[in-house]
């Protein structure tokens, strides 16, 4: 090993990966990190894994004796819990603080197994290629999306790249001596096991290929230590969900559906392809392939990530719900980028090519991914065919919308959380809103800026169509003088005896709202004095709006 090399391309590797993840300042979470944040937080305060119990029932939280608990496994909370803990020396670990918190406990623990992987890397490679190829694991990849908030994959892969390094290290000694940095490896595939019960079939073929080569007098060592994870995990399922081989998440009926279509959906398609979403990942695969012919470790990592691909195409939800890119192909990364020096070594020009692109695409999804796409598509029926659909898929979607977000903390006494500002840099100004049947049409004079639609705003049949409080028409004032706001537009026809919906109106902006009750077609002119750079937002407070043009004016409505 290059020492000398491992020593600064490791804590470089570290530091670069977690001020990139944690650069967009905030953090892309779900219900699935919520219960583990919360889990984080419990342990933190009170030293346990049981949740206060809550009116909403969270549906990723079971009821337990004296509350709720997670149904994810406790490993990924428990090695978040320093962080929690140091966290809540200083601010509340209320819901934004949980979700502060769990977003740097993933990030740091990512950068970990960036920066493992990089000393492996710099023992076989230049300093510059191992510290990139590493940069390229960690923030080309859906290592970077899934380190946005407390999810389970960075301490799975935190591990994972421990095990597979000590494989690794194996190669060099002879067979008798194989058992020591063996034990390392197999305590790290079960505890990449425990904390992610998904890469359970993956790290079984790993753990079946240290045993051979390890051979048969290292049987019972191995064993012994993988078993102490794995004992723990039995403990805690038996206490917490009736027996050892269950876990928190229900799998009856939940596999086979889409197989074997979902192979060719977790490889390419639009939505989720890994190929589409992590370019680089082709060069890797090609590098395993080749290196296999000779290496006897990289036979045993392939073998692992067709195991995983297969196992996760049998997955009825391949694509992994909510989430940016293949998020449930996050966890064979360490085995599939192992020989990423070899690689860009072999093909330079298309590696920094791929490489680019790769970062360039977690980059967009970190500053413009909020579940907005999946509001669109996976509540409604059109979900598997928006999955496929290159002109709409997440990418294109995220690139023709141009929505940026930066999260800043904003801290009062104990209290902190992450103010989002979103922003169309290549947007267009004006004065007026119109929907047209291809899109928004922005024109007349600079008054308003970043205009965008939220959360499930969307446009249909040549309308702004509002159905839920959090959908809003969103606007930033371009100028001071800005007065009024005119809305034109319509709410749907009904069985009641007008023959139009009742829906009510809300204009929001910062410290003032008005609600106004419309039906039918309507004409409103509003009172609206925004200072320079202050947002707006025209909502349906309940029914449904379908807007068809937003205007802007100088001077105040004349009663």
């Amino acid at each position: 090993m290059n020492t000398a090399t491992a020593s600064w391309v490791a804590p470089l590797a570290c530091l670069i990966s977690f001020v990139v993840l944690v650069a967009n300042g905030r953090a892309i979470g779900s219900g699935d990190t919520n219960a583990v944040e919360r889990t984080a937080a419990a342990l933190a305060g009170q030293g346990t894994f049981v949740l206060p119990e809550d009116a909403a029932q969270d549906p990723f939280t079971r009821p337990t004796a004296g509350g709720r608990i997670s149904i994810y496994p406790p490993l990924p909370a428990l090695l978040a819990m320093p962080v929690f803990f140091l966290f809540s020396l200083v601010f509340d670990l209320n819901p934004a603080g949980q979700q502060i918190a769990g977003k740097l406990s993933a990030a740091l623990v990512a950068a970990g197994a960036v920066a493992l992987l990089a000393r492996s890397y710099a023992s076989r490679s230049t300093s510059f290629r191992a510290l990139v190829s590493a940069l390229l694991f960690g923030l080309g990849t859906s290592v970077y999306s899934t380190a946005q908030a407390l999810w389970q994959h960075p301490a799975a892969l935190f591990f994972l790249v421990a095990a597979i390094c000590g494989l690794e290290r194996m190669e060099t000694l002879p067979k008798a001596l194989r058992w020591r940095p063996g034990l390392i490896v197999a305590l790290g595939l079960s505890l990449s096991a425990a904390a992610r019960p998904a890469a359970i079939p993956m790290n079984t073929v790993l753990f079946l290929f240290l045993l051979h080569r390890t051979g048969p007098g290292a049987f019972l060592r191995l064993c012994a230590i993988a078993l102490v994870p794995a004992g723990f995990v039995s403990v805690y399922n038996t206490h917490f969900f009736g027996a050892p081989w269950l876990f928190g998440p229900g799998v009856q009926g939940r596999f086979l559906s889409a197989f074997p279509e979902s192979i060719a959906g977790l490889l390419a398609s639009p939505g989720r392809g890994v190929l589409v979403f992590t370019p680089i990942a082709l060069l890797a695969l090609w590098q395993l392939v080749n290196t296999a012919r000779r290496s006897n470790l990289a036979r045993g990592l392939l073998c692992a990530v067709t195991v995983h691909i297969l196992f996760i195409a049998t997955w009825n939800e391949w694509h992994g719900g909510e989430s940016f890119g293949p998020r449930l192909l996050t966890d064979m990364l360490p085995a599939l980028f192992f020989f990423m020096p070899e690689a860009l070594a072999a093909w330079p020009r298309a590696g920094a090519g791929l490489g680019v692109i790769s970062v360039a695409i977690q980059l967009l999804g970190g500053w413009t991914y909020d579940y907005r796409w999946e509001r669109l598509h996976q509540r409604g029926r059109e979900f598997e065919s928006a999955l496929w659909s290159w002109p709409d898929a997440p990418l294109a979607f995220a690139v023709r919308e141009g929505v940026l977000i930066q999260g800043t903390p904003s801290v009062e006494g104990r209290r902190v959380r992450l103010q989002l500002r979103r922003s169309v840099p290549f947007g267009t100004e004006g004065s007026l809103i119109e929907a047209t049947p291809s899109g928004l049409r922005i024109g007349g004079s600079a008054l308003v800026h970043d205009v965008r639609l939220e959360r499930g705003a969307r446009m249909r049949d040549g309308r702004i169509t509002l159905t839920h409080p959090g959908d809003a028409l969103a606007f930033r004032s371009r100028s001071a003088r800005l007065r009024t706001v005119r809305i034109v537009g319509s709410t749907p026809r009904d069985s009641s005896p007008q023959g139009w919906a009742q829906t009510v109106l809300r204009l929001e902006s910062r410290g003032r709202s008005t609600s106004l009750s419309v039906a039918g077609d309507f004409d409103l002119a509003i009172d609206l004095s925004l200072g320079g750079g202050e947002d707006a937002f025209v909502r349906a407070e309940s029914g449904e709006l379908r807007i068809a043009r937003v205007s802007f004016g100088t001077e105040e409505v004349r009663p």
